[in-house]
């Protein structure tokens, strides 16, 4: 699923008091196109409107921002006294976008949105119909209380299972919903006339599914963010699809005052045929589209022929830091961008917590999370993992390549040392990199550290990454479940024999499997290619020459420890040190030694 960068787009991340939005944006070259803000349905994505944007940006600047908890913005702040699964009022989803437009500095733009995000574009132009030039609403629905009734009842709880039995639900989900209008209807009446999406495509929505949706600080104390679970991962996927549902929009439409196209592929005829009954304000007009590259057309030349004069929207401003958190943003460098996590609530020389293969920053937040307030502590996707863009492609990549894209990171945001503590094969681009620029790493720890002599590494080289190979009936997704799950119980996970049983207390958590899986199937094969490199490491040979202080840790349950206990003596400057079992506790371990330089 890890992509190159889209040319021209570019990702943001903007902050809302104590919470952060993350917005696409692309446009004319020179940058001066008229504002569209782009909403997506749910629940996707902005990637799902990245062909949108693409049409639409040789005259408009497009900002498509992620709505509240879903893609990479945070959830919406809890009221004092909820519980984590308390559902949103729809005026809030409303109010968040509207903050983000005021926070960007669009004076005035035109809306479009599809499916959900067309309701909230509609009650927008509803409320200030002066900084709204007109709206296009692609499949904005319109139903009876019967109906929408009907619709908050058919919506499931999703949580993951130990058997991984919830991405089947949601396979299976995702293919309906391309059968049937709505997916929880499956009668003649509802069937949809259409191509079902190929696996690859099932796939993308199946990512944005998933996607992380953190929550703020200042949520209440039941929340998930005061567990330590920073991403819901799919939980609470229907909060904005049934907050939307108390939108009515036919009320509304006898009072439209800018200008407003309702359009929408086949599915949505019968909607656009409901607005036409509603008694329609003058301002409105009606395009049913044969499909849904015809009807985003519609809305592009609708928005052109009404926008009138809009002036061009301000640079993305800069992220404001978020105090006591963890807070993100992007950062450029050659083929694309690099997601980071960071604080800098402490003024000290930054810690660079990084990630293994087939994960993410989620993986490592809980140690990233122990240093805020202690450590200025900065945590990158690496390229082709988690948000960041696959800069390197996914044939001949080793470590080096890894430690060159974070070198191009710290240099664009001018840090000149930092200490390092990498994560199995994280820890590998830590140790390339402080061979690389011996002044800019001062301290490295690196845990569960490997190496795999002969036939052992072609073993590990032939077992350890199977490709993901999207199928239509959704199979690929159990095996990548097992594979995470299985690295709890065997060593390797593929040696399912006597010999591979890890001989300890299993540590088998479903949100950590959950959360790895969700890490795992958003870097698609780039994982393989990540593991790959960090294989074929020669840990032995460049630990000899570590130029900088090292720190080798593991538990005491780690099927690696011979290879760390032979790393630390391979090592001229390295200790080693055992871990607490508990994960948690790890980043706190670590401050002597990085003090004590």
């Amino acid at each position: 699923m890890t992509e190159p960068a889209v040319p021209g787009l570019t990702r943001h991340f903007i902050t809302l008091g104590n919470r952060q939005v993350h917005y696409r944006r692309m446009g004319p070259s020179a940058g001066d196109g008229p504002p569209i803000i782009a909403l997506h349905r749910l629940p996707r994505s902005s990637k799902d409107m990245v062909a949108f944007m693409q049409a639409a940006a040789e005259k408009f600047t497009v900002i498509a921002p992620d709505i509240a908890g879903y893609g990479s913005s945070w959830r919406l702040n809890l009221p004092p006294g909820a519980q984590a699964d308390d559902i949103p009022q729809f005026r809030d989803y409303v109010d968040d976008i509207d903050n983000l437009i005021h926070e960007l500095g669009i004076k005035r733009a035109a809306l479009y949105g599809e499916g959900e995000g067309a309701a909230i574009a509609f009650q927008l132009a509803l409320r200030d119909p002066k900084r709204f030039a007109c709206v296009a609403l692609d499949g904005l629905m319109l139903l009876s209380e019967t109906e929408a009734a009907v619709a908050r009842g058919a919506l499931p709880i999703f949580e993951p299972k130990w058997d991984g039995s919830h991405l089947a639900w949601l396979w299976a989900f995702l293919r309906e919903e391309n059968c049937f209008s709505p997916w929880w209807s499956a009668t003649l009446e509802t069937r949809i006339a259409e191509d079902m999406p190929g696996a690859a495509l099932l796939q993308q929505r199946l990512v944005q599914f998933l996607a992380e949706g953190r929550m703020g600080p200042g949520s209440d104390a039941k929340s998930a963010n005061a567990t330590g679970k920073s991403g819901h991962h799919g939980r609470g996927y229907h909060f904005g699809i049934i907050s939307a549902l108390d939108f009515k929009p036919q009320t509304h439409l006898p009072h439209v005052t800018v200008p407003m196209l309702l359009t929408g592929s086949p599915r949505a005829h019968k909607h656009v045929s409901y607005a036409r009954q509603s008694s329609p304000s003058k301002s409105c007009s009606f395009k049913l589209a044969a499909n849904p590259t015809e009807a985003r057309t519609a809305a592009i030349d609708f928005i052109a022929q009404n926008i009138g004069r809009a002036d061009p929207p301000p640079p993305p401003p800069s992220v404001k830091p978020i105090p006591h958190a963890l807070w993100e943003d992007f950062v450029s460098i050659t083929g694309g961008q690099v997601h980071v996590q960071m604080n800098g609530d402490a003024a000290t020389v930054p810690l660079l917590v990084q990630h293994d293969a087939a994960s993410s920053v989620g993986t490592v937040e809980p140690i990233t999370r122990s240093f805020v307030g202690q450590r200025t502590v900065l945590a990158f996707d690496l390229p082709g993992s988690g948000e960041s863009d696959n800069t390197l492609g996914y044939e001949n990549v080793d470590v080096g390549h890894y430690a060159d894209a974070l070198n191009a990171v710290l240099n664009t945001l001018g840090l000149e040392k930092v200490d390092f503590y990498g994560m199995w094969g994280g820890g590998f681009v830590g140790l390339e990199l402080a061979l690389m620029q011996p002044t800019r790493v001062r301290r490295l720890v690196a845990s569960n550290v490997f190496e795999h002599p002969g036939d052992e590494l072609q073993w590990f080289a032939d077992n350890y990454t199977p490709p993901i190979a999207p199928v239509w009936h959704g199979g690929h997704l159990m095996q990548c479940w097992h594979q995470m799950r299985d690295q709890g119980i065997y060593y390797p996970w593929f040696d399912r024999t006597a010999k591979g049983v890890i001989k300890r207390q299993p540590f088998l958590d479903v949100a950590m499997v959950h959360e790895r899986v969700c890490s795992m199937l958003k870097a698609g094969n780039m994982y393989r290619t990540a593991y790959q490199a960090h294989f074929r490491y020669p840990t032995f040979e460049k630990l000899k020459q570590s130029p900088v202080p090292t720190l080798i840790a593991t538990t005491q349950w780690d099927p690696n420890n011979p290879h760390c206990q032979a790393a630390a003596t391979a090592a001229p400057n390295a200790k080693l040190q055992v871990l607490d079992e508990d994960f948690n506790k790890w980043g706190e371990s670590f401050l002597p030694f990085l003090d004590a330089g």
